[in-house]
């Protein structure tokens, strides 16, 4: 029934096409508006089941995966960043992340050290731990356990990182160990 109403349709439509543009051919069509009014009723039929038939037609949809993951590669110095991160708050776990940090720092500042002035690492720990290694009072008492900051150092640090003097006396501490490392050639 499907078929036989779109080959009416394309035929109606093909007649309908040659008409408008040889509008001599019109007078040969059989009937009047009764052949017009049957051409109606069956393109409306065949619209009406066309709508229908495409509401019954189940929808597919295509999902897509997820896009492909970049792979990221750690990059030096990301473990100490997030041993900052854990050392700069005030919670329990901070003092022992705060001691790693030191650790790290006291061991890349010996390096340097026995490297710049020919010592041993034994040598440049004992330096680190009785703050003679640097000119810097906070970079001392940074590495140190014995070294004290006196109240004015300590009310100057508080003033230049009112929010975290934790960090800034680790930038101190960096930049000292660095020139050292480098030799002061900076």
């Amino acid at each position: 029934m499907r078929r036989a109403l779109a080959g009416l349709g394309a035929v109606a439509v093909l007649v309908g096409l040659f008409v408008s543009f040889q509008q001599e051919f019109a007078g040969l069509l059989p009937g009047s508006w009764i052949f017009v009014l049957l051409i109606a009723v069956a393109a409306g039929i065949q619209s009406v089941s066309t709508i229908l038939a495409r509401r019954r037609t189940p929808i597919y949809e295509t999902e897509t995966g997820d896009p492909e993951r970049r792979y990221e590669a750690p990059t030096p110095g990301d473990d100490v960043h997030e041993l900052m991160g854990f050392a700069s708050n005030r919670s329990r776990g901070a003092n022992r992340s705060r001691d790693q940090v030191r650790e790290r720092l006291v061991a890349v500042a010996a390096a340097g050290i026995a490297h710049a002035e020919g010592c041993t690492e034994s040598e440049a720990r004992d330096r680190i731990e009785r703050g003679e290694w640097t000119d810097d009072p906070v970079a001392a008492w940074f590495l140190s356990r014995d070294v004290r900051l006196t109240p004015a150092e300590r009310a100057r640090l508080l003033a230049a990182a009112p929010f975290s003097q934790y960090e800034a006396a680790f930038d101190r501490t960096v930049r000292a160990v660095d020139e050292i490392a480098s030799g002061g050639d900076r």
